[in-house]
């Protein structure tokens, strides 16, 4: 017992120690009330095995805090049970805390272990109006969890929650389980069938010409690191009297929006199939730019 008293707790002390600590031998006759109040409670039947291992925990800390040839601290006594019971610090912080709110109101640390949690959704009219509202979204564009936030913070949902005992909104990780509750997924959107042609003989056969071309002029290009440090100079160019010419990539980059932008991946309920769409993305506008690693942009003047 007193190598196991060097057993130390690093949490800060609470509001819990601070009214524990401040306890005399004046209250040692309510502790012991209390002690064997919650020995007879233990040897109840009727209890579960979780609820019987908190209340022995409690009893154990009391035996050891009003033991008169003992010296400990209720944290000693706590962490003393908690070890012993195969816990930790934390666990010793929950004894400590079940003693002084049974001490102060006669509560039990009561467990939710196997209990039944009913869900929001149970009630078929509510979840029915929810799908119904994330249908109506889904027809003009795509929803988000954050959809279904909004609509549970409603003045009409919040008052017929209010009525089922549960007035609170919801949180966006509870809206995605919702989400796939209602059987909505999320995914990208499914395609008709699509032939890209990028595997047909002509097409590979000008691939394979243009990389072994594309060999050839990096023989001729200064060549930088991701850092725009130079790596190697060409040793080949074009034969020009009295000088060599090199080459310097020109790349194009662009880009296009379209009228008809579409995003790929979005929540899909599974019941949806793929629809037929028109052909092409609309009118569109490109932004388009030359560059070079050794002088940025193309540009004449200021244009």
């Amino acid at each position: 017992m007193k190598a196991a008293k060097r057993q130390q707790d690093a949490l800060p002390e609470n509001a819990t120690d601070n009214l524990l600590n401040g306890l005399s031998y004046k209250d040692f006759p309510a502790l012991r009330r209390a002690r064997a109040s919650l020995t007879v409670k233990s040897h109840d039947k009727k209890i579960d095995v979780f609820f019987r291992a908190r209340i022995l925990g409690m009893v154990g800390t009391l035996n050891l805090y009003l033991d008169p040839s003992l010296s400990y601290s209720w944290r000693e006594c706590s962490l003393l049970v908690s070890k012993a019971s195969g816990h930790g610090v934390h666990h010793a912080r929950n004894l400590r805390t079940w003693i002084r709110r049974y001490l102060s109101s006669g509560k039990l640390p009561l467990h939710r272990y196997g209990t039944y949690h009913s869900s929001v959704l149970e009630d078929e009219d509510l979840a029915h109006e929810i799908q119904l509202h994330l249908t109506e979204i889904s027809k003009k564009g795509y929803i988000r969890a954050q959809d279904v936030v909004d609509f549970v913070a409603t003045p009409e949902i919040q008052a017929r929650l209010a009525k089922m005992g549960k007035p609170r909104g919801i949180s966006l990780r509870t809206a995605q389980r919702w989400l796939k509750k209602l059987s909505w997924r999320y995914t990208k959107k499914r395609n008709g069938m699509y032939i890209d042609g990028h595997e047909r003989e002509d097409v590979v056969e000008y691939r394979k010409a243009f990389a072994k071309r594309w060999k050839e002029y990096e023989k001729r290009f200064v060549i930088y690191d991701n850092d725009g440090n130079e790596i190697s100079r060409p040793t080949a160019g074009f034969s020009v009297p009295g000088v060599r010419f090199r080459l310097i990539l020109v790349t194009h980059d662009e880009s296009t929006f379209y009228e008809n932008d579409r995003r790929k991946t979005k929540w899909v309920h599974s019941s949806e199939t793929a629809v037929a769409e028109k052909k092409g993305e609309g009118q569109s506008v490109m932004a388009s730019d030359f560059l070079t690693v050794e002088w940025g942009r193309l540009k004449d003047g200021e244009k």
